[in-house]
């Protein structure tokens, strides 16, 4: 695969790390401690509730917080207020999110424990929505107390059991509510003062200034070409990741791209189907001694819960689900232990992690613990490319999903809100970039932030995808990258993420030990000040890291914080599953000539998929090819004219003039390089569409996928052109006509090998092993060279050849020349040795038309045959018409073709004959009784006595059905005129 940028990586490709700048602010508040919940130690700011389990009239049941499904189908219904907002959550067990077959594994060093999880740890997970609110998601888990996440029309809040808070005692389990800003190392402030109503910040500016250390890729790419030994070397300067036209491929790389070309001529449609992200997670050291009192089980898979929550959220346009199959954890230091050991630089920990994941995954895809991506969770400060512990929180490889090696990511762990930091690092594993301005896309829009910013923002409302994550997770999976997710976990049990504000399930005082790191941070925020800022108490000072408290922190009776306000607790409706809309209209054709695309559409918006519903499934483009003639001879490739658009732009403070560069395993990517082709740069996102994939085929680039397309211009078509260039022919209208030149030389020079002659197609030469020597074409007549001539070494790529495109490939010293034709020149092909370097031996092929056999075409008139007699009898008349034939004389027999008619103006008018006419059935007419239909009763019911009649028409008529007297016809054989009325009703009696 292209990687897209130069970053300084070594071969493991593009990585992506999830930094945030922790620049640190101060504000000191006597006798006021931070926030610390019993997961999320560092909590700036939060809110304290104390839910209640409630039934459906959101009337009080219990304190007791803690719920344990015995039943996949119960309602589960709890009160917590959201600064000051009465929230009613209705939940349901989830059964997505855990596959039937999970592990939980205890690495040791003098032991190995392997177990399904402990009852406590899976029967506890929740999804649902809050009561009055259409917007509203809900991932919550009650396996002790309430954590997760709450998405309201608001805010998007998290939730968990305060630290050190007895869950059991009167008046109830306090919980915190805090914004994923509140939490430590998830924002670029930290706040502190002595003095609270002198609050003053002070910023220090962290270089790399976003939440995310991911580089994304860069655009541009240098190459340098140098002589050799008489030909041309390709030098990569600096980024091996960049593949030119010659660049080395692993025998195993060449077989993944095989198999992946062969899956994506299978995905050539744009469909939505289900996807299933089969998980392992991974607890190093440092999570086990955080969580020493046995939760790290139940805290991952709360965790993962609300990590579920996000991939089913609509504004991913996907149906994606997240099932975890295997937990391990590591309870031991040392590398033999887990296989390798968490350290602060992000990028050794990423390099390791990913060699132990890929050694820990079993081979086969169908072992039910085998995962499609593993996540790394650590307690320790990690850094992008340093030693030195910064605001880094994560870290992956672009577009890594279903790669043995690059499907892993590394994510520190500051709390619950570290949910959203493995959603954003599995997106950058799905291929998804930052949501910048550069691709389109803002990193808020309004109050609602998108999950892949690079900078999480503190005045966020809400969170979602973005139409650039929805665009690149689609493209990703339209192109097959996603083959491995395909595969659904088998369903024995029934397991559900919770789906709970984590402010419910986390107090304060957890989440300001989670945000800080420290087991002696408490809440210092008043109550009517938690839903906008959650102030921690470390070392007797109250400071803040701007961060709101969690979704559903109580801040008031049958309050909760929701988007920084204190609001009551309301209920939401029940899920709705999302339905496609209409069909839109055909768009207008890409192109005006050569085969441009249109393109019809339909959107997942009737409805809306809404409260955890699920998204559509089924085909949500369909596409068809338009305007196929060819443009006109001489005008520039598609390709070509694409980069010509960027001539007037400035590059690196110049402007260059820029012409296609192709790359056979990324040919919807527009490359373009400058003249002498030492700078290669990746235009846009895509080629536009209408682009050829390749030369030796009709498929072309549709949203930067090459889509399969057949000789009778049909997406998906299967039809194909025979040997001749004939659409679905047989391949008998021409000759194929092959050889193989084997012959050495003792000196160098050039060598004939055959000459093809014009109009000839489907023309292919190739060395049947690697050699030096060299392949060229010329004109067979004229001195006009084409591929490697007057000994200068082409580089590969497309050239035209006697007015035909051809495909010059040379990988590994191995030419391959290929040349649909026809071609409108004959050409000569040659070889040139390199000394007396040794030829393995080239083999040619084409096909040309078969000889056309002449015939004659001659056009006569003949007479028709007699129309119908006029009458049938006593004298008609009948015609005979000239016609015009067509008739065909060839020296073949079984090229002779029956004559056929043809219009009358094709003959000789001059030769014309005339029509011919003659009488005919000139016998007598015979006489006959022609009969009427019988009239209608003259009276409508009888009473009695004589019946009445009826009458009919009776006449004497000739064989020209003119009346006569009756005296010309038998009178013994005339029929009744008149008959008695039958089945007549009674007549009805009426008293007067």
């Amino acid at each position: 695969m292209r990687a897209m940028g130069p970053l300084n990586m070594g071969p493991q490709g593009l990585i992506i790390f999830w930094l945030l700048t922790r620049i640190v602010c101060a504000v000191t508040v006597l006798d006021k401690p931070r926030y610390k919940g019993l997961y999320t130690n560092e909590i700036s700011e939060a809110h304290e509730t104390i839910p209640i389990k409630v039934n459906e009239n959101a009337e009080h049941l219990s304190h007791i917080l803690t719920h344990h499904h015995s039943n996949p189908k119960e309602t589960l219904r709890f009160n917590l207020t959201i600064f000051e907002k009465s929230h009613h959550l209705i939940l349901s067990p989830n059964s997505g999110f855990l596959a039937p077959n999970i592990i939980v594994e205890y690495r040791k060093r003098d032991r190995h424990i392997r177990r399904k999880p402990r009852d406590v740890s899976k029967y506890c997970h929740y999804q649902g929505f809050v009561h009055g609110d259409e917007k509203s998601r809900v991932a919550i888990s009650a396996c002790n107390g309430l954590a997760g996440i709450i998405q309201t029309s608001k805010g998007k809040y998290y939730v968990e059991p305060a630290h050190h808070h007895e869950p059991f005692i009167k008046p109830g389990h306090k919980h915190l509510i805090f914004k994923r800003s509140a939490v430590k190392n998830s924002l670029s402030n930290l706040v502190s003062s002595k003095k609270r109503k002198k609050r003053k910040r002070k910023k220090f500016h962290h270089p790399h200034q976003s939440n995310c250390g991911t580089r994304d890729p860069k655009r541009w790419t240098e190459v340098e070409w140098q002589k050799h030994l008489g030909k041309l070397k390709v030098q990569e300067r600096k980024h091996k990741h960049t593949k030119f036209r010659t660049l080395n491929i692993s025998h195993v790389e060449k077989s993944q791209m095989k198999k992946l070309r062969y899956d994506h001529a299978r995905k050539r449609r744009s469909i939505s189907q289900p996807y299933y992200v089969e998980t392992a997670v991974v607890a190093d050291l440092t999570m086990a001694d955080f969580h020493r009192d046995g939760q790290v089980e139940t805290y991952i898979l709360t965790l993962m819960n609300m990590v579920s929550s996000f991939y089913q959220d609509p504004s991913i346009g996907n149906y994606i689900k997240v099932a975890v199959v295997r937990i391990v954890v590591q309870e031991d230091s040392g590398e033999d232990q887990l296989g390798f050991n968490s350290t602060t630089n992000a990028d050794v920990t990423l390099k390791r992690f990913c060699k132990y994941q890929r050694d820990l995954n079993p081979k086969d895809d169908s072992h039910p613990h085998h995962h499609d991506v593993a996540i790394l969770l650590t307690r320790t400060d990690i850094c992008s490319r340093s030693d030195t512990p910064c605001g880094t929180l994560g870290v992956a490889h672009i577009g890594g999903m279903c790669k043995a090696s690059r499907s892993c990511s590394v994510n520190e762990d500051n709390g619950i809100t570290s949910a959203h930091t493995i959603a954003h690092e599995m997106g950058h594993n799905f291929g998804m970039l930052h949501d910048t301005e550069k691709i389109g896309c803002k990193r808020k829009v309004g109050n609602k932030i998108h999950i892949m910013t690079p900078a999480f923002e503190a005045d966020a409302v809400q969170v979602s995808w973005s139409n650039c994550s929805r665009r690149e997770v689609t493209n990703f999976l339209d192109k097959g990258l996603g083959k491995c997710l395909e595969d659904q976990p088998e369903e024995a049990e029934e397991y559900s993420y919770p789906q709970v504000p984590p402010g419910v399930m986390y107090n304060a005082d957890y989440q300001c030990r989670l945000q800080f790191n420290t087991l002696n941070a408490t809440v210092c925020t008043r109550l009517d000040e938690i839903c906008d800022r959650l102030w921690c108490s470390v070392n007797n000072f109250c400071t803040t890291l701007l961060k709101p408290a969690a979704p559903g922190t109580t801040c008031g009776k049958h309050k909760w914080c929701q988007e920084l306000k204190c609001v009551p607790m309301m209920e939401n409706p029940i899920p709705i599953d999302g339905g496609w809309g209409e069909w839109s209209g055909w768009s207008e054709c890409s192109r005006t000539c050569g085969s441009g695309v249109s393109i019809m559409r339909r959107e997942c918006d009737h409805p809306t998929p809404t409260a955890g519903g699920k998204f559509c499934i089924g085909e949500r483009k369909r596409y068809r090819i338009c305007n196929t003639d060819p443009c006109p001879e001489g005008e520039p490739s598609y390709r070509a004219l694409q980069c010509s658009w960027y001539n007037n732009k400035t590059y690196e403070g110049k402007k260059y003039e820029w012409q296609p560069y192709f790359d056979q395993s990324d040919p919807c990517q527009l490359y373009c390089s400058n003249a002498n082709e030492t700078l290669i740069v990746p235009w846009g996102d895509y080629a536009a569409d209408g682009t050829s994939c390749s030369i030796i085929s009709r498929d072309i680039c549709i949203s930067g996928i090459c889509k399969k397309v057949g000789c009778d211009w049909v997406v998906d078509s299967k039809a194909k052109e025979d040997e001749c260039g004939i659409c679905q022919g047989d391949g008998t209208k021409c000759d194929i006509r092959k050889g193989e030149y084997t012959k050495q030389s003792g000196v160098p020079g050039y060598r004939e090998i055959v000459v093809i002659p014009r109009g000839a197609r489907n023309i292919r030469v190739e060395e049947t092993e690697q050699s030096e020597n060299y392949i060229e074409l010329e004109h067979a007549i004229h001195k006009k060279f084409y591929l490697n001539g007057k000994r200068h070494i082409t580089l590969p790529g497309e050239y035209n050849v006697a007015g035909a495109q051809a495909l010059y490939e040379r990988d590994h010293n191995l030419e391959k020349i290929r040349i649909p034709g026809p071609i409108h020149e004959p050409i000569l092909v040659m070889i040139f040795f390199i000394g007396k370097v040794y030829n393995p031996g080239v083999t040619w092929k084409y096909s040309i038309w078969k000889p056309e056999v002449t015939k004659q075409v001659k056009y006569q008139w003949i007479m028709d045959e007699w129309s119908q007699c006029s009458a049938t009898c006593g004298g008609g008349i009948q015609h005979k018409n000239p016609i015009c034939q067509e008739s065909t004389i060839s020296p073949v027999a079984s090229d002779l073709e029956s004559p056929s008619i043809v219009a009358e103006e094709i003959c000789d008018q001059v030769k014309r004959p005339n029509k011919m006419v003659r009488t005919c059935n000139e016998d007598p007419c015979p006489f006959k009784w022609w009969v009427g239909p019988w009239q209608t009763c003259p009276v409508s019911c009888f009473d009695g006595g004589k019946l009445p009649m009826r009458r009919r028409n009776v006449m004497c008529m000739d064989g020209q059905e003119t009346a006569l007297q009756d005296q010309y016809c038998d009178k013994n054989a005339k029929p009744y005129e008149y008959e008695p009325c039958k089945k007549l009703p009674a007549c009805e009696e009426f008293e007067v």
